[in-house]
């Protein structure tokens, strides 16, 4: 067997393999089968040479065949089976792999979503772990099958004659060392090859995200033109796998002829002093000749196995992210309120804090509207409080206890979310809406519709509740997609609801309905409300004034136009737009 230069591949491999023990140990049991009988052939060679064609016992010549066919069928059925386990090993070690990062991710922090795009994270669950399963289902089967094969082969020959054996295996130390650094340039050209695919995957992702900003900037050809160069890269990257892998074989072609050559001059030698018998010659010699064609295998698994080692080591990037953590207490609908004291966030080490020194008192059942110029922080003080993300400084209370000390589970039950970036999933009406709660009745999903103004056009769609929206819902206009939305929330009936611009996406009907809908779903409720709409300003119990980050003034809306002149500017604009 090659040695290998970084063992830790192996253990790491077979860690993520324990679940399927049982396959892999028949699997091994198969391929010592399998092994014993290819070296069954090489020590034949003697008995067959001396004793039947040399003595001229020429009965034996009945029988012959039968073995032979014996031999290569038992050793056939034990390679197939072995295969097939293995196969099957591998298939359900990648699905299940697919499963952990696919749940990893859900499970991750949007600050450590947000740092990676994604295209890179859908490049890691399905293109990563795809390079992964040859390892199980051809590396590591060629390992075990040919490796114990090489095993076997060199046991007969060194049984057979010791120094004629080790005057062959001496070019074995060149074919270790060349396969071990052709391994390694495979690895890092793999690795580089996989970022490189991660960034193709990114690019289409991005491009159908983005699709109208390409078309009305009329950017088709540069996107493609520079998708082009990404996939010349990419294949660039494969091309040096391919030759440093190739290389492996090369490398066990010319082994192969000079521990032939080597076998053939001494032992001839040996043969014709009548040192040792024909038999014992061509025994050795097809065992040696045998075992480089199971070497050239384990070779190009051997560099195979470090070229799949580099998407391991991107898996095991993911699953290593910490995922979101909460605390012991469950959280419970609140009776005062929430509380921001002296709250920083940034969303990243060394850069701006977008929110700066908050304190803030939302009272419980109150509708209180955050407003200010775009970009002043209002959308990212609201994801404080699911805990969407943390604040770098300070704390947000519920009740008097940090958000941070709640399961996380039981506080983001108490919240409703209806944002200006709807997100339809690719399933039918009645599951979109049934996402805020899936236990709901069917009875429940369409009061919720109606609530919302959005049953009338769903039975109109071609399968009514039963339909499957397209990708985001792009079927949909603005307006209907805003209007599931709020039936989702409104199924939910979330003690704590944020409105993120819920209405912003609405036609001047469809504004006036589903902001009766909102009213009467706001009552009872703690209400965050992103101001977009002139009625929700004015009827908000407390109007929280953000510029640049920081709370510049609050109170009432009849206050704030008194004595902010800021506010008075928003609000004049909301009355331009009214007009307009």
């Amino acid at each position: 067997m090659i040695p290998l230069r970084r063992p830790s591949v192996f253990k790491k491999i077979f860690f993520l393999a324990r679940p399927y023990w049982f396959l892999l140990s028949v699997s091994l049991l198969l391929s010592l089968v399998a092994s014993l009988f290819s070296g069954s052939v090489a020590w034949l060679v003697k008995p067959v040479l001396d004793h039947i064609f040399l003595e001229k016992n020429y009965r034996y010549l009945d029988i012959l065949p039968l073995i032979v066919i014996g031999i290569f069928s038992l050793r056939g059925l034990s390679a197939f089976f072995q295969a097939y386990l293995m196969r099957l090993a591998a298939l359900r070690f990648v699905n299940d792999l697919r499963y952990r990062l696919y749940q990893k991710i859900l499970r991750l922090p949007l600050k450590e979503v947000s740092a990676e795009t994604s295209g890179r994270l859908v490049s890691r669950v399905i293109n990563d772990t795809t390079a992964l399963e040859p390892v199980l289902g051809d590396m590591f089967r060629t390992l075990m099958l040919e490796g114990l094969t090489v095993i076997t082969l060199v046991a007969v020959a060194l049984y057979r004659r010791f120094d004629l054996a080790l005057l062959a295996l001496t070019v074995f130390p060149a074919v270790a060392i060349g396969a071990r650094k052709l391994g390694t340039k495979a690895r890092k050209a793999r690795k580089l090859g996989q970022q490189e695919i991660a960034e193709v995957t990114h690019q289409v992702t991005e491009s159908l995200q983005g699709l109208r900003e390409v078309k009305v900037y009329l950017q088709e050809d540069f996107l493609v033109r520079r998708f082009r160069q990404k996939l010349e890269g990419y294949l660039r990257y494969l091309l040096r796998v391919t030759k440093y892998r190739e290389g492996a074989r090369l490398l066990v072609d010319l082994m192969t002829g000079l521990g032939g050559a080597l076998v053939f001059t001494y032992g001839g030698h040996l043969v014709i002093r009548g040192v040792i018998t024909p038999g014992d010659f061509f025994s050795v010699l097809t065992a040696i000749l045998m075992i480089f064609s199971p070497l050239r295998r384990i070779s190009r698994a051997y560099t195979g196995l470090y070229d799949a080692s580099a998407a391991l080591e991107r898996v095991e990037e993911v699953l290593a992210y910490p995922e979101e953590k909460g605390g012991p207490k469950k959280a419970s609908a609140p009776q005062e309120g929430l509380i921001f004291d002296h709250v920083y966030f940034r969303y990243r080490e060394g850069e701006d804090f977008v929110l700066q020194d908050i304190n803030l008192k939302i009272p419980a059942g109150q509708v209180v509207a955050l407003v200010g110029p775009s970009g002043a922080g209002k959308s990212t003080l609201v994801s404080l409080i699911p805990r969407f993300y943390d604040p770098s400084q300070g704390k947000i209370l519920l009740d008097g206890t940090d958000l941070r000390e709640f399961e996380l589970g039981s506080l983001r039950a108490l919240i409703g979310i209806v944002s200006q970036d709807i997100v339809l999933f690719n399933a039918t009406v009645y599951e979109n809406i049934a996402f805020g709660n899936p236990k709901a009745s069917r009875e429940e999903v369409i009061a919720a519709a109606k609530l919302a103004y959005a049953h009338e056009f769903i039975k109109q769609l071609p399968q009514g509740y039963d339909t499957v929206l397209g990708h985001k819902g792009f079927n949909l206009s603005g307006g209907q997609r805003q209007r599931l939305a709020i039936a989702r929330a409104i199924l939910k009936n979330p003690p704590i609801l944020i409105l993120d611009e819920a209405t912003s996406h609405l036609d001047a009907v469809s504004e006036q309905k589903v902001q009766k809908a909102l009213e009467r779903l706001m009552r009872g409720r703690t209400t965050i409300v992103i101001a977009h709409r002139l009625s929700t300003v004015v009827q908000a119990d407390l109007l929280v004034l953000l510029e640049k980050g920081r709370v510049v003034a609050q109170g009432r809306h009849e206050e704030l136009l008194k004595t902010s002149p800021l506010y008075r500017e928003l609000y004049h604009s909301f009355q331009l737009e009214k007009a307009g």
